[in-house]
């Protein structure tokens, strides 16, 4: 009950916020995506190469 209250807490704060700042928010998470999928690429090339 307690973890559904944060997470209830949470949505409510990120409501709040203005929506310039939670554009920021979910550009951070699209270059964090982006980042992971291109070192994840990498790193499959260069198995591939050395394989």
């Amino acid at each position: 009950m307690s973890k559904n209250w944060e997470i209830g807490k949470e949505a409510q704060e990120l409501d709040e916020k203005p929506i310039l700042e939670r554009a920021k928010i979910e550009k951070r998470s699209i270059k964090k995506i982006t980042l992971a999928l291109v070192c994840y690429f990498l790193t499959m090339i260069l198995f591939y190469i050395i394989l």
